[in-house]
């Protein structure tokens, strides 16, 4: 190869020399220069010390004393090519080791000086080219892969399983592509920040790379979704094996900023070459059966199937179908009544969406909603059901069915489009209906999703006097202390914690802590889902303020609705409030001889006594009857007598609970006590005064403690009622002022337009007192100031004073300053609460 450069060796002109020696001395870049002749270096700039990390005086001693800086695995490459160009034309990068270790690329290039074929002088020149290389690597890095896992890209892996597949169909062999999708990555975001949730991204990545094969491959194809290509593997067990391996490496908890978190995955699975043959064909089939088993509920994988597009294609059906039903007036309304917990009326109902279709009959909500979401048809939808509720609230209204709420469900694209506020003022305008008895219900992770934005909304809601409530509280994400900066009036208590209320102690715990962190917080609670009586008296026990669900009524037809409020419809006042209650026990004892003898023992006392051979019985007859006192054996099949009263406490806390035992287990025991879980125990056998005394203690107990709870719930509910009048009556204060204001307003306007009269007037009350008069009326008759007050007779004679006030006369001349005058008679109060006459004096001839 020829040097990639020459210098002549011609004279330069003068000065010039010294120039471009000064010049080199300033160069960034290593420069020196090799006599060929005398074969050593006879300069080098001062940056090539900086540069080679050396000094100069070793290289003059030793023109090879640079490679001694020189990585071991580069010095071979390097000395083959100073071999192969002695005489310049070197363009070679190498690494090199500096004093600490660290290695950096260099760059370096000689050339030759002087003519001929053999120059005298050989120059080299070399720089650090550590940070360029390095933006190259990375800007290649970022175009190829996911700057935050490492893993390809959806370009990168997309050219790498195309290679793949080429590889596979010359093999004649098969493989898979999986989409993963991750469960409700979105909440991590959301409620714990974008830093935690890409650090459980990556973690997630590590993790999923770990066990994959030669040959296999993984990439980030974008947000919470990976790519995974298997290759050889065509059996359907071992695709799904694959598939739950997957699943499971993602369920595993990951330990991200202190925090424990939990992700799901579904999966979508395309194989080569069954269900395509190219990397398109198959990445959107993967993605197709993906959103497949998302639909169903997430944690599972699915395989590319026909009916997979099928669906699609329907839900396509299912938008065109909705847009014609909204053109068509196919939608209705039913209403569920809302029912109090403490007067058993209907004092409120939720108005739910149904749809008639021409064909099909009564769609449920959950085969359109999910549809409308998605389209934005909601958005249509939502305002018109809004109307609708506030106009069938205000006809219930006028007809004297109410007062009652009506409650509307909002959507989350109702919330973020921007001009809500707008169309529920519109909506109230509209109808007439007044703004308090509105509700809006919005779910926890509505709240969530834009913080300070709906902080913004509800704020202005609530300032027109709309009610506001949280539905389906206990199953998102909200925390207490975002919760209490909602300015709400209601938390409504999920269904899937009221069904099993009764035989869950974890579901009553749930739902009275949600029942005394609302009423702390001043909101109503409304349980939704009641189907038991069972239901409704562990509600009303815990204080909950009203109840939905279908122990009172299904959604119905506004006609039913309208029947029920006619009839006046209500929960049994026994349920809500025993007119004579009983003093109630339960003795609990697998022994029948033990109850019988206890039952003889109490006859008299006159309580009403329940029995049950077992925990389980006893927690069976506590669901279905109130009781005061618990009197539980200890040893007992199945469940001792401290596990039996300890999940008593949980469900019935307001039982007063005894153990009675011969044996003395004392430690279960005593922790049962300290914790609450027991008020007392007593020893078999017993002594009958005794036990009697004891029982009736509890009793007393018992009784102040419910004398205690309806005293807390009366104030709870006298400073919730007192609140609402507080409210209503800065309203009424409001719209006074108002009115005030106006009518200061016209009663300046009057003056005015008093003024503007061509004649004299005076305003007399019903008593004949002047009250009023113009300022022509002051220079005819005298000063206002002197007037007001005075009898009518004072400036008109007493015959027409008489004939004006007692005759009803409608007009009369009369002689004022000299002039005469028609006086005509005006009475007051036709059209206005004023009374009085208004007598205007028209001169002579002049026009009325």
């Amino acid at each position: 190869m020829e040097p990639t450069s020459t210098i002549t060796t011609s004279p330069p002109p003068a000065g010039l020399a010294e120039r471009i020696a000064l010049l080199a001395e300033f160069l960034p870049e290593s420069l020196w220069l090799v006599d060929v002749i005398e074969r050593r270096v006879v300069y080098a700039n001062p940056a090539y010390e900086k540069v080679w990390n050396a000094s100069r005086d070793a290289l003059f001693a030793d023109r090879f004393d640079w490679l001694n800086r020189v990585h071991p695995e580069e010095v071979g490459r390097l000395r083959a090519s100073l071999h192969r160009r002695p005489y310049g034309g070197l363009d070679i990068r190498f690494r090199v080791i500096g004093p600490t270790g660290e290695v950096r690329w260099l760059h370096m290039k000689s050339f030759a000086i002087g003519d001929g074929p053999r120059p005298h002088t050989i120059g080299g020149i070399a720089f650090d080219v550590t940070d360029a290389l390095a933006a190259e690597a990375r800007a290649h890095h970022l175009a190829h892969f996911d700057e935050l896992t490492g893993l390809p890209n959806r370009n990168q892996f997309r050219e790498q399983v195309a290679e793949s597949l080429r590889h596979a169909e010359r093999h004649h062999r098969q493989a898979v592509l999986f989409c993963l999708g991750l469960d409700g990555f979105q909440s991590v975001n959301e409620n714990l920040g974008y830093r935690t949730g890409d650090e459980a991204l990556a973690q997630l990545a590590r993790r999923l790379g770990r066990d994959l094969r030669a040959g296999d491959l993984l990439g980030r194809l974008g947000g919470d979704l990976f790519g995974v290509f298997l290759s050889e593997l065509d059996s359907p067990i071992d695709i799904a094996n694959a598939a739950r391996r997957l699943i499971e490496q993602t369920s595993a908890p990951l330990d991200v900023d202190g925090h424990t978190l939990y992700l799901g995955t579904s999966i979508g699975i395309a194989a080569f070459p069954t269900d395509g043959d190219s990397i398109d064909q198959l990445l959107y089939r993967a993605e197709t059966a993906l959103h497949d088993a998302k639909e169903n509920g997430g944690g599972s994988y699915r395989f590319f199937e026909a009916a997979a597009n099928e669906r699609l294609r329907t839900k396509l059906q299912t938008e065109h179908s909705l847009r014609q039903a909204i053109q068509e007036d196919q939608f209705i309304l039913h209403y569920q009544p809302k029912v109090s917990c403490s007067n058993g009326t209907i004092i409120g109902a939720e108005a739910l969406i149904r749809w008639q279709h021409p064909q099909r009959g009564l769609v449920s909500p959950a085969e359109f909603i999910p549809a409308m979401e998605e389209s934005g048809l909601v958005l249509a939808v939502g305002h018109w059901v809004l109307r609708q509720a506030c106009i069938q609230a205000a006809r219930w209204h006028a007809q004297g069915l109410g007062p009652f709420t009506m409650a509307v469900n909002l959507s989350g694209r109702q919330l973020q489009e921007g001009n809500l506020v707008a169309k529920v003022r519109q909506a109230l305008a509209d109808t007439g209906l007044p703004p308090r008895w509105l509700e809006l219900e919005l779910t926890e992770s509505m709240l969530m999703e834009d913080v300070e934005d709906t902080i913004a909304i509800l704020t202005e809601l609530r300032a027109m006097g709309v009610r506001l409530s949280v539905d389906d509280f206990g199953t998102g994400y909200s925390s207490l202390a975002y919760l209490k900066r909602f300015p709400l009036d209601a938390v409504k208590v999920d269904r899937s914690f009221v069904q099993d209320i009764a035989a869950d102690p974890n579901d009553i715990s749930i739902t009275r802590a949600v029942i005394t962190m609302a009423h702390a917080l001043q909101m109503k609670v409304i349980a939704e889902g009641v189907e038991t009586e069972a239901q409704l008296a562990l509600l009303i026990a815990n204080r909950c303020d009203e109840i939905q669900g279908y122990y009172f009524s299904r959604p119905v037809p506004a006609a039913e609705m309208e029947q029920m409020l006619m009839a006046g419809k209500a929960i049994p006042g026994d349920l809500i409030r025993p007119q004579e209650k009983k003093r109630t026990l339960l003795l609990v004892d697998d022994e029948a001889n033990i109850l019988s003898a206890m039952k003889r023992l109490l006859r008299k006392e006159g309580y009403e006594i329940l029995t049950a051979a077992g925990g389980e019985e006893g927690l069976e007859v506590l669901a279905n009857h109130p009781v005061d006192v618990i009197i539980s054996d200890q040893r007992m099949p199945g469940m001792t007598g401290v596990e039996f009263l300890r999940r008593a406490k949980v469900l019935f806390p307001n039982t007063v609970r005894i153990v009675l035992s011969g044996y003395t287990e004392l430690q279960s025991i005593t922790g049962a006590i300290n914790e609450g879980a027991i008020y007392k125990f007593l020893t078999k056998p017993w002594d009958d005064d005794h036990l009697r005394e004891h029982i009736a203690e509890a009793f007393r107990q018992k009784e102040l403690a419910d004398e205690n709870l309806r005293l807390a719930s009366a104030v709870q509910r006298a400073n919730r009622e007192l609140e609402a009048t507080n409210q209503r009556l800065q309203q009424l204060l409001a719209e006074r002022e108002e009115r005030i204001s106006r009518n200061e307003t016209a009663l300046g306007v009057l003056h005015e337009v008093l003024e503007v009269l061509p004649w004299p007037l005076l305003g007399v009350d019903e008593d004949g007192l002047i009250v009023a008069m113009n300022n022509l009326a002051e220079d005819l008759v005298g000063p206002q100031g002197g007037l007001l007050g005075l009898p009518l007779g004072t400036v008109l004679p007493p015959q027409v004073v008489d004939s004006f006030l007692r005759e009803n006369a409608q007009e009369l001349p009369v002689t004022l300053g000299g002039r005469t005058y028609r006086a005509c008679r005006h009475a007051l109060g036709l059209s206005s609460a004023g009374r009085g006459l208004a007598i205007t004096l028209i001169p002579e001839g002049a026009a009325p």
